[in-house]
């Protein structure tokens, strides 16, 4: 058998380096975290019972002695030896707990920590109360790995450490990291661009939950400049100083503040969904007290969207209208779906073979759209109470029917028994069919003609010399329209904001913002032609209008769909797009003149409220 040379890897840092770029600014914080948790792990798998601790913190020596602030994470785990440093921290793909695809990569903090900490990750370690200290950085000549010591004439790449520079909670066991930067002066517990309590937050936002067994801390100073940070350890918070707070985890506080919590099964995964309520107020900044939508997976969540990506994963899986009180988190069901972290263990694939393909959310909110949680049901019931909902539908339908034919573009199926003639080929279609006795048995007894062209495959345009065919009637696809307000909560801010609506395909709905300035302006603009009219009118008069020209672009773009030009879903998507739907809107002339019209049959000329009050003076 001919002997295989391993792969190496030629230029590691520059391998490091551009991994780095896929991973997230805080996802050195997890991993780094997550090392110390496996760390106690693997500490009690050799009897220890006690419990185990991870401390964030200031690494005070460092602070008491220089003025510097280093951020350090602590753990009173197994430890690592000299030689165990160089195996785990000196290598990439390579851990001190069990690998896997869906366990532990052995990259990670390498990864993540290594290329915002050129100037070092400083290891303290310590296994039966014998400590060594190491640090891997970025040497300017070399690259990625770790620094050599001198001790007594010998050079290595670790060395011994006393005892007297541990820190809490490392007994005769633990690891301490102390995050360097990229200088001796910078200080990497807080950066310009963070938040106070950012360390605090991202903790408790990354993790669902944390074993019951561990505790982990992290230190939250009373001032947010840190020039009037403490140089001491034990100044207390009340003083300038600062305090030490547990980690908790999400579970903990979307249970202790929601109205209302439930789970959905679902076919391959798990809906947990949460009610928050629509006054939280929750001061401290220290979990992610804002509506979001993420992948749980081991205890930790993944993939999460905020702000607008949240909104609109909201409304796919049916929320409507108050968004901002409500989060989801799916948890694959790992039995169905081989579900794996990504290198960066920043978001979740599904592994089919050889191939990965993305979380199925689309699926997942389908489901659960329909079988809508009452509670959920209810929220938006009594939001849309709240709403002014205008009284126009039926006179948007009678204009809709006056010019469906316009909206739909006709389509053909060929057929022998057809009375036009048709051409031309739509996704699926053929040129030609010449004969349509699918089915049946010709005079001679054969079997039935299965091949050539199908009755079923459609033509685009008429021709002359084109093929027997005949109308294919379509069926309604009218989109339903829902106006949104934050006057009223249907609209979350920063949702559609100045944008004229949004549609979702899924549920073929449109929401209009009726705080978007080009409808507030056209309401202005015909309050002041119209003193005299309610100014409930003039809104039911836009709106109306409006109505039917977000129904009539949408219906108009659909119709296009399936012919090669437009055979793109992709086009489509940009084609109803909210950047396109309010470009359809801003069209005024006609509009306006038709709103005039309207109100003028509703309430009298433009000029007869101000007619009356001269005449009547």
């Amino acid at each position: 058998m001919a002997a295989t040379q391993p792969m190496t890897v030629g230029n590691p840092t520059f391998l490091v380096d551009r991994l780095g770029l896929d991973c997230g600014p805080l996802q050195f914080v997890r991993e780094l975290n997550q090392n110390a948790l496996e760390a106690i792990d693997k500490r009690r798998a050799s009897g220890w019972a006690d419990d185990g601790m991870v401390i964030w913190d200031v690494d005070w020596t460092l602070a008491e002695n220089y003025g510097i602030y280093k951020l350090q994470v602590s753990d009173n785990g197994s430890g690592m030896t000299g030689p165990q440093i160089e195996m785990y921290i000196n290598s990439l793909s390579s851990s001190g707990s069990e690998q896997g695809f869906a366990k532990n990569f052995g990259v990670g903090a390498k990864i993540s920590a290594g290329k915002e900490n050129p100037h070092g990750l400083v290891y303290k370690s310590w296994v039966n109360d014998s400590g060594v200290l190491a640090t891997f950085w970025r040497d300017p000549v070399v690259g990625y790995g770790l620094k050599q010591y001198e001790v007594n004439g010998v050079f290595g790449h670790y060395a011994p450490i006393k005892s007297d520079v541990k820190c809490n909670p490392i007994d005769e066991f633990g690891t301490s990291v102390t995050l360097m930067g990229s200088s001796d002066d910078e200080n990497t517990y807080w950066k310009a661009g963070l938040k106070q309590k950012w360390l605090i937050q991202y903790l408790n936002s990354r993790y669902f939950v944390l074993p019951d067994d561990v505790t982990v801390k992290v230190r939250d100073f009373s001032q947010a400049n840190p020039e009037n940070w403490p140089t001491r350890q034990d100044t207390k918070m009340g003083t300038g100083g600062s305090q030490m707070r547990t980690i908790e985890g999400m579970k903990h506080y979307l249970e202790k503040y929601c109205d209302s919590k439930g789970s959905m099964p679902l076919e391959n995964a798990t809906a947990h969904w949460y009610l928050m309520p629509e006054d939280l107020n929750v001061a401290g900044g220290i979990w992610d007290d804002k509506s979001h939508v993420a992948a749980l997976f081991q205890s930790e969540l993944y993939d999460v969207k905020r702000v607008r990506e949240a909104r609109a994963e909201l409304i796919s899986f049916g929320i409507i209208y108050g968004q901002n009180r409500v989060v989801i988190y799916i948890e694959p069901n790992t039995s169905k779906l081989n579900v794996v972290a990504n290198t960066a263990r920043s978001s979740l694939l599904v592994v089919n073979g050889d191939t990965s393909v993305s979380l199925p959310w689309a699926d997942w909110a389908a489901e659960f759209r329909n079988n809508l949680p009452e509670e959920i049901r209810s929220m938006m019931d009594q939001i849309l109470s709240r709403a002014d909902t205008g009284n126009y539908a039926d006179e948007v339908k009678r204009r809709l029917r006056e010019i469906r034919d316009l909206l739909r573009m006709t389509r053909y199926r060929r057929t022998s028994s057809g009375k036009d003639n048709a051409s031309g080929e739509l996704p699926g279609g053929t040129s030609r069919t010449t004969d349509d006795t699918r089915g049946s048995r010709s005079n001679t007894g054969t079997k039935p003609n299965t091949g050539g062209a199908k009755a079923d495959l459609y033509a685009a345009f008429l021709a002359e010399d084109g093929d027997n065919a005949e109308e294919v009637k379509s069926r309604d696809n009218t989109p339903e329209v829902k106006w949104v307000s934050s006057a009223d909560g249907t609209r979350a801010q920063g949702f559609i904001e100045d944008k004229a609506a949004k549609y979702v395909s899924e549920q073929n709905l449109i929401l209009a913002n009726g705080d978007f300035r080009g409808f507030q302006r056209l309401m202005e603009v015909l309050g002041a032609e119209y003193p005299h009219a309610d100014p409930s009118t003039v809104k039911q008069t836009v709106q109306a209008w409006t109505t039917l020209q977000l129904i009539e672009s949408v219906i108009g773009i659909q119709s296009l769909q399936g012919s090669p030009e437009w055979s793109s879903s992709e086009d489509i998507q940009k084609a109803l797009s909210e950047e396109a739907l309010t470009t359809a809107v801003m069209a005024r002339y006609a509009s306006l003149s038709q709103m005039k019209r309207q109100l003028g049959s509703r309430v009298g000329r433009a000029d007869q409220g101000l007619t009356t009050a001269v005449d009547s003076e």
